[in-house]
């Protein structure tokens, strides 16, 4: 089963390839033929996170994702549309691998400078079951009121979904998921 994700939305152009000097002096790093990056963090104490196991329980991927499904709703509410995604993904679930997602997710997007797509709505509680249209707005407005309560700047950016549909994802800045990880409900969206 999958971890949680993220999604780094650059200014510019970049490639993995161009965190892999910043990733090597703390995590064991093999670059596949994409040229995205498969790595395990061996000290996480190293930005900031001495509670964690040593060496860390997970392993993660960063590579480049597509932007297909928000360009076809543009993106509101932003000054410019993004040039380029990169994705990072945790191989498996639990506290400490959202944990060391959301760190990793921060310091990456402050070395280049990027907004961070958290791929869903933080707080929302999703449902396997259909819910009501009343039910859903009391859920969107939860979520909402969530990410309102933080520093920071966040979008609630459309997406196109499977069959012609619409969706949102929360995008943040870097003073908004640094807030989000000292939330006492923080996590990431798998």
């Amino acid at each position: 089963m999958g971890g949680p994700a993220a999604g780094l939305w650059l200014a510019e152009e970049r490639s993995a390839l161009d965190a892999l000097p910043w990733l090597e002096p703390f995590c064991e790093v093999r670059v596949e033929k994409d040229e995205s990056l498969e790595f395990h963090v061996r000290r996480p104490s190293a930005f900031g996170l001495g509670g964690l196991a040593q060496p860390s329980p997970g392993a993660f991927h960063l590579g480049a994702e597509s932007l297909e499904d928000y360009e076809e709703r543009g993106f509101p509410g932003l000054d410019r549309p993004p040039a380029a995604e990169l994705a990072l993904l945790a191989h498996s679930s639990g506290r400490d691998n959202h944990m060391l997602l959301g760190h990793l997710a921060l310091l990456l997007a402050e070395r280049f400078d990027a907004l961070i797509d958290f791929g869903g709505l933080l707080g929302y509680r999703s449902s396997l079951h259909e819910v009501s249209d009343e039910e859903e707005a009391v859920r969107l407005a939860e979520a909402r009121n969530l990410v309102s309560s933080l520093p920071g700047q966040v979008w609630e950016m459309p997406y196109a979904t499977v069959g012609g549909g619409c969706w949102y994802s929360h995008i943040g800045d870097r003073a908004f998921l640094s807030a989000w990880l000292k939330h006492p409900d923080f996590r990431m969206i798998k």
